[in-house]
């Protein structure tokens, strides 16, 4: 029973052995290609796309008490505020908590730029935060697109509960580079991701992709670094990449514009 028992133990760490040498051997390093800043970026909407913009959170006016007069927090002290963005009814963003202030300034622009239709559902929510897994609502406002989408000007959202959270409307921030994230395998770039407003992107090409070729050099001919490097500077060296489907059919080439990447949230 003893060496039965013992034999089974053995062929259970053999087969979790083998297991992880498996996984060790399709784990294929990662690559994002890099995206540099524009120095003298464009300043007019016919520049970039339609939609997306800048933010910059300025402020919100909160009530100094509950609607019941209580006060926020129960040792009497003024409201920990922050706020919270949702397009199309997904979060895309929080700020950080202005503490003990019911005027609270922040003027922060948003870490990407935001895509926000004419007709895009915005919905904005103030809140007191309490504790890492707590928080008290302040208000809350919902509308279809920005109240002014006029960069250089504000956008005040009036809450139902008369507080006023206030974005400054900005220029979207462009950048430089192909667009992509992909896992350099032997033989082909595996397309993890592709950012929506990208060479790559407008190119067509696709999450689950395979690039197998850069240039006038296949990838399997290519160390991982130098498929790397070579993918990175795509856009600036105007190589033909060769691309096929998932599958590994349906083999095309395509070049990169080299237009701007727009990222946004």
């Amino acid at each position: 029973m003893n060496v039965l028992s013992g034999h089974c133990s053995r062929v259970r760490i053999g087969l979790a052995f083998g297991v992880l040498l498996t996984a060790n051997a399709c784990a294929y390093r990662h690559h994002t290609t890099p995206l540099q800043t524009v120095p003298n970026p464009p300043r007019t909407s016919q520049e970039w796309p339609a939609g997306v913009y800048g933010l910059r959170l300025q402020q919100a006016e909160a009530r100094q008490v509950k609607m019941s007069g209580l006060p926020w927090d129960d040792d009497g002290t003024l409201p920990d505020v922050f706020v919270r963005l949702y397009i199309e009814g997904r979060q895309v963003w929080q700020s950080e908590v202005a503490t003990d202030d019911d005027t609270a300034v922040w003027n922060v622009a948003l870490p990407k730029n935001v895509m926000i239709p004419k007709d895009a559902h915005i919905r904005i929510e103030l809140w007191d935060w309490d504790t890492p897994v707590s928080a008290d609502p302040m208000g809350h406002t919902e509308r279809r697109g920005l109240p002014n989408a006029l960069p250089g000007t504000e956008s005040r959202f009036v809450l139902n509960t008369s507080a006023v959270v206030t974005f400054m409307v900005a220029a979207p921030e462009p950048r430089r580079g192909v667009g992509i994230s992909v896992e350099l395998q032997p033989s082909a770039l595996k397309v993890l991701s592709v950012e929506p407003y990208s060479p790559a992107a407008r190119a067509g090409i696709k999450k689950g992709d395979r690039i197998v070729s850069i240039g006038h050099a296949s990838v399997s001919e290519l160390s991982e670094d130098k498929a790397a490097s070579e993918i990175s500077l795509a856009v600036d060296r105007q190589h033909a990449l060769g691309v096929t489907d998932s599958e590994g059919g349906n083999a095309h080439e395509v070049k990169l514009d080299q237009g701007y990447v727009w990222l946004v949230m």
